[in-house]
């Protein structure tokens, strides 16, 4: 019996994070000319799918220790987001 992992997600390689001193940022798609703004928690999910990517799962583990979240609404805020990027081509799933 084979066990369904949850996907993960990866930044798109066509996307650059700006870093503001606030704290937010700013994402633009090389692809699309497109920008984006993320707020604080917005860049953390951002950062936390670099590399070989997260889980949405992961990723609300870590906004919830990082900031003062219960991790169920995390998961939610994060689920969101992701999906929001997702449709945007900011990220992508992994296998």
């Amino acid at each position: 019996m084979q066990m369904e992992t949850a996907p993960g997600f990866v930044q798109h390689d066509k996307c650059l994070l700006t870093e503001l001193a606030d704290g937010t940022g700013v994402l633009l798609h090389l692809e699309t000319k497109f920008y984006f703004t993320l707020n604080p928690t917005g860049v953390e999910v951002w950062k936390a799918l670099a590399g070989i990517g997260s889980t949405e799962l992961d990723v609300a583990q870590k906004l919830s220790a990082d900031f003062e979240v219960d991790e169920e609404t995390a998961l939610r805020d994060v689920h969101t987001l992701l999906a929001m990027m997702l449709s945007e081509g900011l990220v992508r799933k992994t296998a």
